[in-house]
């Protein structure tokens, strides 16, 4: 029997309206979502994991290796939801990206948008909290793509990125990528992110409107709050380290801001679960590490890359000390 999906709500009317209109049936789609442990279909949200799973069916049915690219296009921002509606209305592009930031946990609390403010460029990096080797090219291009669409409405339509940088490896062809994009497009980057120079964030939305922005504000923080409160800041700490292992960003300092509380209480909280972030963070470095080994043939060093070793040797040692065998031991004892 399928386990049910219990991931991250998200909100994907809009796939499933652009499925129908590819010719995918209801009951086809329904079909498919109970395959992937989806008990109750609603077309309006669905778990995170089940819809990036519906994500590369609907463009494996159709044959459309750029599906994501196609639709950045064609779907609003605003259909997520949350601090997605915000941004229409934010004074200038720096607003809209420091909304996107800090009301991430509106849109998925499978997903996390940091926002990088740097001396000449700054850049927004998306993560998403999926299990290693799960393909997530058509949701990450398609997340860029639409922000960059955003952006070229505001800023004009012979606007690109400084650079734009996607984990997953290089298309056969940039063809399609590049009348969004532009030239300077990394692949096999460590985050998926979009640079953006720092004089181009002053830029006036042409959109603004600050008593609505003030309005959508107060209701995305309630909203945000209700959503915090459910959770114990044990699993929202988990959720933080899940999304940024394997970047830079993957720190108590980060994860603290992330939530809004200073280190110091971040630490009493977890201390009053008998945890420390550290510890939380081998717990579920241990735990995606052996999903990856158990349940994709990917390589040692590649899963290394991933989880933020630059030598595979590193990876080795810490692997040792969490369970007690090197990865290459683990994966054979258990027969992958």
């Amino acid at each position: 029997m399928r386990t049910r999906d219990e991931s991250p709500p998200i909100r994907t009317q809009w796939l499933v309206s652009a499925a129908l209109e590819l010719g995918i049936s209801q009951r086809e789609i329904k079909e498919f979502l109970a395959s992937v442990g989806v008990v109750k279909t609603d077309w309006n949200t669905l778990p995170s994991n089940s819809y990036i799973a519906l994500f590369n069916h609907v463009a494996a049915v159709c044959k459309d290796f750029y599906l994501g690219l196609h639709l950045a296009r064609k779907v609003d921002l605003s259909s997520f939801g949350g601090g997605t509606y915000m941004i229409y209305h934010a004074a200038n592009f720096r607003d809209c990206c420091e909304c996107l930031a800090s009301y991430d946990i509106t849109i998925s609390q499978g997903i996390s948008i940091v926002f990088v403010k740097g001396a000449r460029t700054s850049r927004l990096e998306y993560h998403i909290n999926q299990a290693y080797g799960v393909d997530l090219r058509q949701d990450t291009e398609m997340s860029m793509g639409m922000l960059v669409h955003f952006a070229r409405q505001q800023l004009g339509y012979q606007w690109t990125p400084k650079k734009v940088q996607f984990r997953h490896c290089a298309p056969p062809s940039l063809e399609h990528h590049q009348p969004l994009f532009g030239d300077n497009i990394l692949f096999d980057q460590p985050v998926t992110s979009v640079s953006i120079d720092n004089k181009t964030l002053n830029t006036p939305v042409t959109t603004a409107d600050p008593y609505l922005l003030d309005i959508l504000r107060n209701h995305t923080e309630e909203l945000q709050d209700k959503l915090l409160r459910k959770n114990s800041p044990l699993i929202r700490v988990r959720y933080f380290i899940a999304r940024s292992i394997g970047t830079a960003n993957c720190t108590a300092e980060d994860a603290s801001a992330h939530m809004n509380m200073s280190r110091r209480t971040l630490t009493r909280q977890l201390k009053k679960h008998n945890t420390t972030f550290r510890g939380l963070k081998n717990e579920v470095l241990k735990e995606m590490s052996v999903k990856a080994l158990l349940e994709t043939h990917v390589s040692v060093s590649e899963i290394a890359i991933s989880l933020g070793y630059s030598e595979i040797s590193a990876f080795d040692r810490a692997f040792k000390t969490l369970t007690g065998l090197s990865p290459t031991r683990y994966r054979r004892l258990q027969g992958k």
